[in-house]
């Protein structure tokens, strides 16, 4: 490629308004995106569903119908669009508007998006933001990586595998280091923070907490409240819920923790939490599987532990006090900062081939 792209159009989440709660980490994502990009001289605009956060760059908004999150399709469910479908409709602005732009990025984790990228004249790049969905989706994903090679971007490595993405590009979330003050002296509790469904894991965290004698803070949206009620009966005198929080309560919630534990069920694509968490100073005892294998700097910025054994994660805990919390948030900086985003942004649009643009 000669030159990098001077002008980006985004998609934006269309299962929600922008910014919240259910769009998850995709509006931080684009965000974070928008800035990184700014500080290397790339103008960004952004098309998203009426009604949410002002994102302070020129946004087309668009009115229908939500799609279903595809974190909530079983595997063998057809992909289906609802009436007067949102999601349509911002895959249909973004392909009248391309020419007005450089490239196109979607943010959807959607069998659509995925279909239309040979069909746009500029190139329609993705970011894919989940592990697995439907397995349409994910079939179309690892398709178009194969027929469209480096439109396709992953957030980690066990991301890129478990999608079947081919010579993929890496494209790690990362924050505005900024916004997370780095707090040096812990507290005596501890932190989670997801949403609050089974497969996140907070019983075992709320056993964990138990174990260790410590205070458990939970953070996030109660999406599954039979699932929360449950861990409440069982650990109550162990877990104290602050609600769903936006980036300055929970930064100052996580960096007054001596820990926060990660305890997904499965192999999650990307911890978004545990980079802020890590950016306060807070150090993460977390299962050793999945994006936590990658994100954790064992021994530096926390611990990554069996999800079989019990005894060794309660005991990292009580080693969590040991570690230096200045080493984790140079860690994250240095890895996972604002000025390394632009850099991998840069890298992969250099990448495509010069003829795109």
């Amino acid at each position: 490629m000669q030159h990098e792209p001077k002008n980006i159009l985004y998609i934006a989440s269309c299962v929600a308004p922008f910014g919240a709660a259910e769009t998850g980490g995709v509006s931080r994502f684009l965000v974070n995106s928008i800035e990184a990009l700014k500080r290397v001289g790339i103008n960004t605009a952004v098309i998203a569903p009426t009604g949410g956060q002002d994102i302070g760059v020129p946004t087309f908004c668009v009115d229908g119908v939500f799609q279903k999150s595809a974190s909530s399709e079983h595997r063998t469910e057809n992909f289906t669009l609802p009436p007067n479908s949102i999601l349509a409709s911002m895959v249909q602005l973004a392909w009248q508007k391309q020419h007005d732009f450089d490239v196109v990025i979607n943010l959807n984790h959607d069998w659509l998006p995925y279909y239309m990228t040979q069909y746009f004249s500029r190139p329609l790049l993705h970011v894919a933001n989940l592990g697995h969905s439907s397995l349409a989706t994910d079939q179309e994903i690892a398709r178009i990586s194969r027929v469209k090679k480096n439109h396709v971007a992953a957030l980690t490595k066990t991301q890129a595998r478990q999608l079947a993405i081919e010579s993929p590009i890496l494209l790690p979330f990362c924050i505005d280091e900024a916004k997370y003050n780095f707090q040096s002296n812990a507290g005596d509790y501890l932190a989670w923070a997801a949403r609050i469904v089974p497969e996140k894991g907070l019983l075992n965290a709320a056993k964990i907490a138990r174990k260790a004698g410590l205070l458990l803070k939970v953070a996030g949206s109660i999406e599954d409240p039979e699932y929360w009620q449950f861990v409440s009966r069982k650990y109550g005198q162990y877990l104290e819920y602050v609600g769903y929080l936006d980036t300055d309560a929970l930064q100052t919630m996580l960096g007054s923790a001596t820990a926060m534990i990660q305890t997904q069920q499965w192999e999650e694509a990307f911890g978004v939490i545990t980079i802020e968490s890590m950016a306060c100073g807070t150090p993460v005892v977390a299962y050793d599987r999945g994006a936590n294998s990658e994100l954790v700097k064992n021994g530096v910025s926390g611990f990554l532990v069996d999800p079989d054994n019990m005894d060794e994660a309660v005991s990292s805990v009580r080693r969590a006090p040991t570690l230096n919390r200045e080493a984790c948030r140079t860690y994250v900086v240095e890895r996972f900062g604002l000025d390394i985003f632009s850099s991998h942004y840069l890298r992969w649009f250099s990448q495509l081939r010069s003829s795109e643009f």
